[in-house]
């Protein structure tokens, strides 16, 4: 064999070794396991079959692990919670208008059942009563409006 060959395949045989470095298991005094490729003396350490990752090597892109993953659903939770929370306060919102607006409808219905002089004020303050044959418009109006606000 030609000495350049000799030398490359020398060369190559070194740095294939160092790749495949040794992967020792151990389990310390207070029964915690621990990798590594130097297990410390005294301790029964087994060797495994995974070669270590070379100093220059980037690791393999993985999936997110659990750690993004329950962040991402600590994240939706709180989104969902925050719907549900405005959707509920609107909700309340409207059943208390329409309550408002129930109580409303039925004091004016009273009024205008009772068959008494009623007004409202225009723009400049003045009075505008209300006419007789505008009453049962008024009231068919009120009936209407409590149909659909008082439950």
């Amino acid at each position: 064999m030609k000495p350049d060959r000799l030398a490359v395949l020398l060369l190559a045989a070194f740095l294939a070794t160092g790749a495949f470095a040794q992967v020792f298991k151990w389990v310390d005094e207070n029964g915690k396991t621990h990798y590594g490729e130097k297990p410390p003396p005294g301790v029964k350490a087994t060797e495994l079959g995974v070669p270590a990752a070379s100093p220059g090597q980037a690791p393999a892109a993985s999936t997110p692990d659990w750690k993004e993953k329950d962040l991402e659903f600590k994240r939706r939770q709180i989104e969902r919670e925050r719907k549900e929370n405005v959707d509920e306060a609107t909700k309340r919102r409207r059943t208390a208008v329409r309550a408002s607006e129930c109580a409303e409808a039925r004091r004016r219905l009273s009024r205008l059942q009772e068959q008494i002089p009623l007004y409202t004020r225009d723009s400049k303050g003045d009075r505008t009563y209300l006419e007789d044959k505008d009453r049962p418009g008024e009231v068919a109006k009120q009936q209407r409006l409590i149909a659909e606000n008082c439950e």
